[in-house]
């Protein structure tokens, strides 16, 4: 059994224009579904789904609003749909659509799914051999690196259990009193997953987007904030996981980043467990 990444991410939206015009400006490429939604294609494969409420093919919800409906999850054969369906078969229902996508839930009822990844090389960084450095005009992401959901803080190690005893994520860093990182089997960043323990109830927090480089997350937060949209932090470089980050507030639900420069582990790494949070960030600026 082995998931590589994140595959594709549905949210159910109220405006599905601002939405729209939100993912524009920050960079992906955008595919019209009618009045009903929009589809988006990173040059990774991945994709962002965009509906209204009133879809009525969407999972249901885990919290009110604007929010991420469903996680899929991209893996590494029909082989690993299989063993993943006979995993969690054994204590839920789980269904296969005629597109070959397995549809489940996990322990707080966060609609999760898995198909077999579409995966896109994706070339990291430019060729700087006799080319001085120039901006891009536009930044655009090249693929979504992780995604944090808020799980209920008494049921936080039950649900990190199931991600990695059940689907075999690795666990990279354990923060106490704050949650856990971890990434998938068949990927080397530092976090494809957090599991936010700060919160009551569970909700969605943010999806981050990876660019090249510190340039083009400052150029990319810069190109928002002109375009109107509001920054949910600072520009910094996180403790855990290292990676350069801005988040913004994102109108289809909680935030996204762009993100850079991520540690990146294998199975030599030994996860760390921190009895107390070592902090948000390194350094942040206006």
């Amino acid at each position: 059994m082995k998931i590589t990444r994140i595959e594709s991410l549905t949210f159910g939206v109220e405006d599905v224009a601002a939405s729209a015009r939100y993912y524009d400006d920050w960079g992906l490429t955008g595919v019209e579904k009618g009045a009903t939604g929009k589809d988006y294609v990173l040059p990774s494969g991945q994709t962002v789904k965009l509906r209204s409420l009133s879809d009525s093919s969407l999972p249901a919800a885990i919290e009110g609003g604007s929010t991420l409906r469903e996680c899929v999850w991209g893996v590494d054969g029909k082989a690993t749909i299989e063993e993943i369906g006979a995993e969690l078969g054994k204590d839920q229902k789980l269904t296969l659509d005629s597109s070959g996508v397995l549809h489940g839930k996990d322990p707080w009822g966060m609609p999760i799914a898995f198909q077999v990844e579409n995966a896109q090389d994706v070339k990291a960084g430019p060729d700087r051999l006799n080319r001085p450095f120039m901006p891009a005009e536009r930044v655009t992401p090249t693929r979504m690196g992780h995604v944090v959901f808020f799980v209920p803080k008494d049921r936080a190690r039950e649900i990190s259990d199931f991600y990695t005893d059940r689907l075999q994520f690795r666990l990279s860093d354990r923060s106490g009193g704050l949650g856990d990182f971890m990434r998938c089997a068949g990927a080397k960043d530092h976090h494809n997953l957090f599991l936010l323990a700060a919160k009551p109830v569970g909700g969605f927090n943010h999806v981050a987007f990876e660019v090249n480089g510190f340039d083009e997350v400052l150029q990319g937060g810069k190109h928002m904030k002109d375009k109107g949209w509001k920054p949910a932090t600072k520009l910094g470089r996180h403790i855990l996981g290292s990676n350069i980050f801005w988040y913004f507030d994102n109108p289809a639900g909680g935030n996204t980043e762009y993100f850079a420069d991520m540690d990146l582990m294998d199975d030599n790494w030994e996860p760390r467990v921190w009895e107390k949070h070592p902090g948000w960030a390194h350094w942040e600026m206006d």
